[in-house]
């Protein structure tokens, strides 16, 4: 069911953390996000947190088989400015911060494939059903459905043509 799935972007903003593993070594943001996406060895029965948390990076690590993390700094170095922060043009942002942006819009936009579900294109509202279906079902703990979510896409089309 993985392959249904779009690749999956973890971004972290205001990133100050070493990339850099126990040893010293340095390590890639994509190992930083596998490392946080290995489940939590839980100290006792009723650590529900702990169980919570590994059910949720199992569900990611299961359906996203493509994934990828992207750091970056904090946009700017003054933090009170940070407080009016959609108030600050682009191009007044830290260097740092707007080449990661820009690196990050490619990586995405290169990689981007024509999404399809049961040999058939997607467009762009369909796709978004599709994601606000998955995510609902994931946020409430559940698998999603993907005969669901294409039975759903389908009324919608149909709704929208008979419109």
């Amino acid at each position: 069911m993985a392959h249904y799935f779009p690749t999956f972007y973890w971004v972290v903003r205001d990133f100050s953390l070493q990339l850099q593993d126990p040893q010293g070594n340095t390590i890639t943001s994509k190992d930083y996000l596998e490392k946080a996406l290995a489940p939590l060895k839980s100290f006792s029965q009723f650590d529900e947190d702990v169980e919570e948390k590994n059910k949720i990076r199992k569900l990611l690590t299961s359906f996203f088989k493509d994934r990828d993390c992207f750091t970056m700094v904090r946009p700017l170095v003054d933090e009170t400015k940070l407080q009016d922060l959609d108030g600050i043009p682009f191009e007044d942002l830290r260097p740092d911060f707007i080449e990661q942006v820009i690196s990050f819009r490619k990586r995405v936009t290169q990689g981007l494939k024509i999404k399809t579900l049961n040999g058939k294109q997607l467009n762009g509202e369909m796709y978004c059903n599709m994601m606000f279906s998955y995510v609902g079902a994931i946020n409430e703990g559940a698998v999603p459905n993907i005969e669901n979510a294409w039975n759903y896409m389908c009324q919608e089309q149909c709704q929208k043509l008979q419109d």
